[in-house]
């Protein structure tokens, strides 16, 4: 693995605890150039007020209009966890062509009350033109150590699968 990767993804992990800390869902994402972290964003997500806040969409709203074409095309998102769809877009739309990712999708999925679903991302985005390389499980062990602060409160990431697992089972 990339050491640089590993340096990244270790201060997207802090920003993800900060942000599971102060209660929200544990996220944090990075935008690097040359070697440089840029900007910054944790989760600020405040499903209450249905406001959306996740990590890498607050990272796009700094970068959007602060940083040239060129930049952003060189540049690299670190995220803690592989981007929802709905960031997946915004991180395009900045002309970014590479993601990396922390937690994959799948193991992610483990926390989620449903299964993964694979899909081709990377395809998908370039069907509309759009290149893009995701790349993930960077630190991925470590990473999903990271949900244990998810909501504010610590727990177990034991406690957290097995919790899912329940809910999966009943789901069938």
């Amino acid at each position: 693995m990339d050491e640089n990767h590993a340096k990244y993804m270790k201060r997207c992990y802090e920003l993800a605890v900060s942000a599971g800390k102060k209660g929200h869902d544990t996220f944090g994402a990075v935008l690097v150039h040359d070697g440089e972290i840029l900007e910054e964003a944790e989760n600020t997500a405040d499903y209450a007020r249905r406001i959306f806040g996740h990590a890498e969409f607050n990272l796009v709203h700094k970068c959007a209009v602060k940083y040239s074409d060129e930049i952003l095309e060189h540049a690299v998102v670190y995220t803690s966890c592989a981007p929802c769809e709905r960031c997946l877009a915004a991180i395009a739309s900045l002309g970014v062509h590479r993601i990396v990712c922390g937690v994959s999708y799948k193991a992610f999925s483990r926390l989620l009350p449903f299964d993964d679903r694979a899909v081709d991302r990377e395809g998908l985005l370039q069907q509309l033109g759009i290149r893009m390389t995701l790349t993930e499980s960077v630190l991925e062990e470590e990473g999903m150590h990271v949900f244990e602060w998810w909501g504010g409160e610590y727990r177990p990431l034991e406690e957290l699968i097995a919790e899912m697992d329940e809910v999966k089972k009943k789901q069938k």
